[in-house]
């Protein structure tokens, strides 16, 4: 039981760790994905595994059972992870961190429909 809940949690962190990730690496280039480098890449790591980490941890205290709170939670966590993993490379500190935030939230939604329908 415990193994299948540690399986839960790692594919878990590895999905939002993949939403957070790829929203980052979006909006530091500003969609414009000719210009992404290993540094993008890895910047964008650094904000997708405290968001993933944030989300396992707060969804262990709380079972999230709605896909429009799922996505909210992958938004907030996502946005706090931006803020503290890099400095911004648009307007204010918290502008690229809330659209990355969107990004990752909308991408959350996306997903979680798809599986919920498929």
């Amino acid at each position: 039981m415990v193994v299948l809940n540690l399986q839960n949690k790692i594919k878990e962190w590895f999905r939002k760790f993949s939403e957070a990730w790829t929203a980052c690496m979006f909006c530091m280039v500003q969609g414009d994905l000719s210009v992404l480098t290993i540094n993008h890449a890895l910047t964008a790591s650094k904000t997708g595994t405290l968001a993933g980490i944030a989300f396992v941890i707060t969804s262990s205290f709380a079972a999230i059972n709605n896909k429009w709170a799922n996505a909210w939670l992958t938004g907030v966590l996502t946005m706090a992870a931006d803020i503290v993993a890099h400095p911004t490379h648009f307007g204010d500190q918290w502008v690229e961190a809330a659209c990355t935030g969107l990004g990752a939230a909308m991408l959350c939604y996306l997903l979680e429909r798809k599986v919920s329908n498929g």
